[in-house]
């Protein structure tokens, strides 16, 4: 018997020693590798901060079982008696942390269900919700979200994945709504006439689209159950056309409703600033008189 296979310490030989030592080596090589890979397969899609998060969780997991493997195999380390004392000590980490794990599980579920991706246009929350917001960046434990205004707001993944998340970016198009009042008498006919002409004006507002983005929206139709295939192209974007329709009448007034759809969804305000005013001034010309709320 050589001296590696003589017994020093509770039976372990040196030849165990060294065996666990090159195990360890291996593993650490191994999860190094592991974190690269991750690295390259997520930066693009998830960014950065995300893929450096669940490559730091993966290169620990084989850490992890390389040494409790090898311990126990090679040093007759008896795992139960480990795991017993991890769990002991598990539980009391996993109350102090629960809102970590939970948000670092958000992250992984958002990288991989992707509900968000960076730079989309995005909404978050119910009652108070963020407001219509960029999506910066997609960390581990939480989000970075840039408000129209110039804000940065901070969202814990968790809440991502448990609340109510609007995408506009994905929806391709949304509604913009404004209410106007006018006289009981008015012709209401000659009003839908001219927001339908002032509409059609506007390149911003749809169906009045360019051929590429005529492409990109029968996409957005067929890539969604939003139309039967069947449709010819133009009666797929005439569903998206503006409409007048009378939400309230009274004595002295009535309540009408303007629906219109756009793309641009960060700029809905001007788009609809500019909608209003240039209705404004046809109104004036044509003696249609405007109530007050």
């Amino acid at each position: 018997m050589s001296w590696l296979e003589t017994p020093i310490i509770n039976g372990i030989t040196p030849l165990a020693i060294l065996s666990f030592l090159l195990l360890v080596i291996v593993a650490v090589i191994v999860a190094r590798v592991g974190n690269t890979l991750i690295r390259r397969w997520l930066d693009e899609p998830v960014g950065k901060r995300l893929s450096k998060g669940v490559a730091r969780l993966l290169q620990y997991a084989i850490l992890a079982v390389a040494l409790l493997l090898s311990s126990n195999i090679l040093l007759h380390v008896d795992l139960n008696t480990v795991i017993l004392s991890l769990g002991v000590v598990g539980v009391a980490v996993a109350f102090a942390t629960q809102q970590v794990i939970q948000n670092a599980v958000a992250g992984i579920l958002i990288s991989i269900t992707k509900p968000i991706k960076l730079e989309d246009w995005v909404e978050v929350g119910s009652t108070p919700s963020t407001g219509i917001c960029r999506v910066r960046d997609i960390r581990l434990m939480s989000t970075e979200l840039r408000e129209r205004g110039g804000r940065i707001t901070i969202i814990p993944n968790s809440q991502i994945i448990n609340g109510k998340v609007i995408n506009y970016t994905r929806s391709g198009f949304t509604s913009l709504t404004r209410n106007i009042w006018v006289a009981p008498n008015t012709d209401l006919c000659t009003v839908r006439r001219i927001v339908l002409e002032e509409a059609d004006r506007d390149p911003y507002i749809l169906p009045e689209v360019s051929e590429g983005d005529k492409a990109e929206m029968l996409s957005i139709f067929d890539r969604y159950p939003l139309k039967d295939r069947c449709e010819p192209d133009q009666q797929v974007l005439g569903s998206l056309c503006p409409t007048v329709n009378v939400v309230d009448i009274q004595a002295s007034r009535v309540k009408l409703q303007i629906n219109v759809w756009v793309k641009d969804v960060q700029h809905g305000d001007e788009i609809m600033s500019g909608l209003l005013e240039a209705l404004k001034a046809r109104f004036e010309d044509e003696g249609i008189e405007l109530k007050d709320p």
